[in-house]
């Protein structure tokens, strides 16, 4: 996930900026107080809008889709019947230092809950309920995204209005019109690059990964309960393969 979320930075930007630089004037693309007013009015707009929480959130979220490996449901399926093999030949805390165990901290902590001696009802209820801590701050996280490239384009526009008013003051022949009005549609290119190639797209890509981050917890609750009452490998699988349609 994270490798294409980069190429994905990289095609669009290199592609804006290969257009850019192949035409001449390219000092009407690069202006500093355009990016400023977009960018600067978009984070503005944004911290007046949501609670500290909810950008905390989005920082969190973000961070999250270039961090450590993504896991599909059908890898987790495959990592709890590998877990409940080998739970048939050890006990429940050495399966809580497994391999698979690092990499997938939910797993982690329900099965310390299993080695803890916690019934199942306890163990559904306590994984549930992070679940849909989890989930609901990714939501929020996206939210906080989604709103923010609905702000950029208004910035962008609120500057080409700024750099039009100015334009109207300044110029003094009809011939400068062109390259002044250019000047000031600057900041709306600025507002829908970034809305449709950094605000629109994080907060997709955050919504995908929680989604599939959801379905995953979904199917290690069921795992770990399963394993806890020591059910047949091949029975958890089948079980569990019932999350993947």
């Amino acid at each position: 996930m994270k490798i294409s979320t980069i190429f994905g930075f990289i095609l669009g930007f290199g592609l804006i900026l290969l257009v850019v630089f192949s035409k001449e004037g390219t000092e009407y693309f690069l202006n500093w107080s355009a990016f400023g007013i977009t960018v600067g009015g978009t984070i503005a707009a944004t911290i007046i809008y949501f609670s500290p929480k909810a950008l905390g959130s989005a920082i969190l979220s973000f961070f999250a889709i270039f961090k450590g490996k993504q896991y599909y449901p059908k890898h987790m399926v495959d990592i709890i019947v590998q877990l409940s093999k080998e739970a048939r030949n050890t006990s429940f805390i050495n399966l809580v230092n497994s391999e698979y165990t690092n990499d997938v901290p939910f797993l982690k902590k329900g099965l310390i809950l299993v080695a803890d001696g916690m019934n199942s009802d306890e163990i559904r209820d306590r994984l549930t309920r992070e679940k849909y801590s989890i989930s609901g701050q990714n939501k929020l996280g996206e939210r906080v995204f989604r709103i923010a490239g609905s702000f950029a384009p208004m910035f962008g526009m609120m500057g080409t209005v700024i750099g039009l008013i100015a334009m109207l003051r300044m110029v003094e022949t009809p011939e400068e019109v062109p390259a002044a009005m250019g000047l000031a549609l600057v900041t709306t290119l600025y507002g829908l690059i970034l809305a449709s190639l950094v605000f629109k797209p994080i907060s997709g890509k955050i919504r995908d990964k929680n989604q599939t981050d959801t379905r995953n917890r979904e199917i290690l609750i069921e795992g770990i309960l399963l394993i806890k009452i020591s059910e047949n490998p091949k029975k958890i699988e089948e079980k569990l393969l019932g999350y993947l349609n």
